[in-house]
């Protein structure tokens, strides 16, 4: 049975946590290839939606024309508000990394020497993982409050572009229906669609695996009484991505972490 007041069960723990909030951070940032399809289709034939009601107000019903313009302007607002949610997604913005392992037992090791005027590296020991422990805290807060919002971020722009793409379809049945003669709905660049709707399907088929982490050393802590006092506390390194370089940056942290715990 595990015990949770054990720093080291606590370093395990908030590593795992700390690693899943990388992977699903970078997984949220993916999904911007869902979006891009959808704004691909409006884009098809937006032209000729925007031109309809100028081209065909002197000869149309005024009452056809109200009721498409004020459908029109539905999505005009929706694929707005998308595509301002979009950019908040994919604004770069500061995710949360701890520090170099050598930060640990080297810098933060000699401070405790001299705060403490101890070389027992029992004691030292004990202090250096709750300086670790507090940075890694500190880190899964900031990083938790990050994938949240972002998600967030992403609800919304998926949601209006929903919205979006139906006010957009009943617009579209207005120009091609416009008159008795059937009118062709050219697609150019279907292909290009077909190979989008086909990458998205392998992204989302694929699972990022986490690899096997080893488990941390138990050493026996009990015999130190840590003054809280006197831990010194450090903050998590703050480095601004965007969902371009989230998955190399993301990874090789990762497995920094591991190793900071072996």
């Amino acid at each position: 049975m595990k015990n949770y007041l054990d720093i080291d069960e606590q370093i395990e723990l908030n590593n795992k946590v700390l690693d899943f909030y990388y992977s699903s951070y970078q997984r949220t940032q993916s999904k911007i290839s869902i979006l891009v399809l959808i704004y691909s289709v409006i884009a098809i034939y937006i032209l000729q939606v925007v031109k309809y009601p100028f081209e065909t107000f002197p000869e149309s019903n005024w009452v056809l024309i109200s009721v498409y313009s004020i459908v029109l302007l539905g999505l005009i607002v929706l694929l707005s508000i998308s595509i301002r949610y979009t950019y908040l997604l994919l604004k770069p913005i500061d995710v949360a990394y701890l520090h170099y392992p050598k930060h640990y037992y080297t810098e933060i090791k000699s401070q405790y020497e001299e705060t403490l005027d101890t070389d027992d590296e029992e004691i030292l020991n004990a202090y250096v993982k709750a300086t670790y422990l507090n940075e890694m805290e500190e880190a899964v807060m900031h990083n938790s409050y990050l994938f949240e919002i972002k998600s967030k971020y992403y609800d919304f722009a998926f949601k209006s572009a929903l919205a979006a793409v139906l006010t957009y379809l009943l617009c579209a049945g207005f120009v091609i229906f416009k008159d008795d003669k059937p009118k062709d709905f050219n697609i150019k660049n279907y292909k290009e669609i077909i190979t989008e709707i086909d990458s998205l399907k392998i992204i989302n088929d694929k699972s990022i695996i986490m690899s096997d982490k080893k488990e941390t050393p138990k050493q026996d802590s009990g015999k130190v009484k840590i003054d809280p006092n006197k831990v010194i506390k450090t903050k998590p390194k703050m480095i601004r991505e965007n969902f371009s370089n989230t998955e190399k940056r993301g990874t090789s942290k990762s497995d920094n972490s591991k190793k900071r715990n072996e």
